[in-house]
Order: C-alpha cells, then sequence, then structure tokens
C-alpha cells in the first residue's frame, strides 16, 4: 500500500541515508584538486533545491570551523561582491540545472574560482572546458535524496584548500 502513496520511493532512499554517507566520505577522500584555491575571502554554493541543501547543511555543520562568509545562492545570478577571492561551488545534481549554469557563467564573469559538483551533464563539460575542477557523484538518485553526496564533498573540498 505505501508504494501508492510513496511513488518516489523516498521510504528506501531515507532508509539508505547511512549507506549514501559511507559512500559518499570514501568518494571524497578520493578527491584530488588540479587547481589552487588561494586567498580565498568568502565562499558561494550556487544550486538549487536538492542540490543546494548540501550549502545549507555545510553552513550548519562547520559555522565554527568556517572563517570567512559563507553563502547559498539560488538563482541565476551570483551577488553583485563576487571577485578573484570568492569560491563559487557549482552544485547541481543532473549537472543541467540552469540556474546552475547560469551561475557558473556569472562566477567565470566576475573572475571567481570556480568548482564543481554533479553527475555530469552540461556542468561537467564546462567545468572541463574551463580546465575547472568537477566532483562527480553517482547517478541514481533522486537529488533530494543524493544529500550526502551533495554535502560530504563539500566539506572535504574546503579541508583540502583550508579552510
Amino acid at each position: 500500500m505505501y508504494q501508492e502513496i510513496d511513488q518516489g520511493n523516498m521510504f528506501n532512499a531515507i532508509w539508505e541515508f547511512p549507506d549514501n554517507l559511507s559512500d559518499a566520505i570514501e568518494l571524497s577522500n578520493n578527491i584530488s584538486l588540479l587547481n589552487d584555491y588561494n586567498n580565498i575571502n568568502n565562499i558561494v554554493v550556487a544550486g538549487m533545491g536538492g542540490s543546494a541543501i548540501g550549502g545549507d547543511v555545510v553552513s550548519i555543520l562547520e559555522k565554527c570551523n568556517i572563517n570567512c562568509p559563507f553563502i547559498v545562492s539560488r538563482g541565476y545570478e551570483l551577488p553583485n561582491w563576487i571577485n578573484e577571492r570568492t569560491l563559487v561551488i557549482c552544485s547541481s545534481y543532473s549537472g543541467n540545472t540552469e540556474e546552475t549554469l547560469a551561475a557558473f557563467e556569472d562566477g567565470l564573469s566576475k573572475k571567481a574560482q570556480v568548482i564543481g559538483i554533479t553527475t555530469g551533464g552540461e556542468l561537467e563539460l564546462k567545468l572541463k572546458a574551463q580546465d575547472k575542477d568537477v566532483v562527480l557523484i553517482p547517478t541514481g538518485l533522486q537529488p533530494r535524496a543524493a544529500l550526502a553526496f551533495s554535502f560530504v564533498p563539500m566539506i572535504k573540498i574546503l579541508e583540502k584548500i583550508s579552510i
């Protein structure tokens, strides 16, 4: 009967969250960044829906450890104060979220240091075309159920760049 109510199988997604956390930690421990991220004064996570929630979780879990402004931007444009000392983390599970793709372009135009977290799509192609780092996460989940793969890599990225 619950299958009629839970057509997206969120029960199973919630049940598998501990396994996703373990997998996300293993994936994140293997992140290798090609670019240097120097002199970061602020951090912006660009995303929508489930992909942006990872940024919200990081801002709560790491608020005592991050010593610079950290915001989540949900929309087509990034704040006007973005510059070369800003780290923009573009998060799109599908890699095709139009707001995140627009924010990526906006970050580049403002000379921000940009990195992405995605399963692929246009975001992966655009990041690679600009020689930007991309963290590839597993496909096959509902974006809102991919929370572990959204926030754990962000935390590991910040750790690797000494923020």
